[in-house]
């Protein structure tokens, strides 16, 4: 659930949010933007329990996921939005090839900054955040574009931004409900970010252009699916991605951003496709 938008000003100084760890901060551009980018997702590699095994069908999963989020300020403390994707799925195997496209599951959340701290050129802000994940994908088609339930989501956030650095982590959980004769295990989410900003090392005026860095770290574990009141030994497990990221900040009105994402931990449970690699390219845009 990524709803940050864009510039932060802090005392005379700015960073950009984060490209995959939510922020608390809900400054600037944050509640009166859209948010879009599109992220590809390659699974290539037949894991058991986290160990590769050989697959007989030569099996790889591509996903492409484009979502528009929009988030609205109701307060300088209070904002609700929507994430709308468009999702794209396609399996290739020594079977034959499968493809599903259409829109995705959209979510509704709401966030509220709970705890703010500000000090010359340095913030510190935490926030809650609460969400209703709809089904409004496809979840009969050849493969799956959505889950079928209505499912909810929990975020604790928090941000420190110091001068050029800024410190981010997020936990999560989502709570899934059954949809289609199945419910999914529920699933806990957490991230940690870590920004520098290269240039400009001193603001001569505010907003100039800025060139941020981005380390993260994405993390989940799921648990097993059930259909019924029998669970599913393939589904579920756990996801540990590092994410380097890059990011252009244009101004007050734009900025452009990059990042890749590799598994350094992936353990699904029983026998599943694991995650070779993701990668982010996206802008996020003052609109009203």
């Amino acid at each position: 659930m990524l709803a940050g938008l864009l510039l932060v000003p802090v005392a005379g100084r700015a960073q950009g949010p984060p490209i995959h760890t939510d922020t608390p901060i809900m400054l600037g551009l944050d509640g009166r933007g859209v948010r879009t980018f599109l992220k590809v997702v390659r699974m290539n590699e037949l894991l058991r329990d986290g160990t590769r095994i050989s697959d007989p069908l030569d099996r790889t999963m591509t996903a492409l996921v484009y979502p528009i989020v929009v988030p609205v300020n109701l307060t300088p403390t209070t904002q609700i939005g929507v994430i709308a994707p468009f999702v794209t799925r396609r399996l290739e195997s020594n079977a034959g090839d499968v493809s599903s496209s259409g829109p995705g599951d959209a979510t509704v959340f709401l966030k509220q900054l709970l705890v703010q701290v500000d000090r010359r050129a340095e913030t510190f802000r935490l926030a809650v955040k609460g969400g209703v994940k709809l089904p409004t994908g496809d979840e009969t088609g050849p493969l799956a574009l959505g889950s079928g339930s209505v499912d909810y989501r929990f975020n604790a956030l928090a941000g420190w931004i110091k001068s050029r650095w800024g410190f981010y982590g997020e936990a999560g959980y989502a709570l899934n409900t059954n949809g289609a004769g199945v419910e999914r295990g529920d699933r806990f989410a957490y991230n940690a970010a870590v920004g520098y900003r290269l240039l400009p090392a001193h603001y001569t005026h505010y907003p100039q252009p800025q060139l941020n860095i981005y380390l993260e770290l994405n993390g989940s574990v799921a648990g097993r699916s059930t259909a019924g009141g029998a669970e599913n030994p393939d589904t579920g497990g756990s996801l540990l991605l590092l994410s380097p990221g890059v990011q252009y900040v244009g101004g007050r009105r734009w900025l452009l951003e990059a990042s890749v994402q590799v598994p350094v931990l992936d353990e699904p449970n029983g026998t599943q496709l694991g995650t070779g690699w993701a990668a982010i390219l996206g802008t996020r845009v003052l609109v009203f």
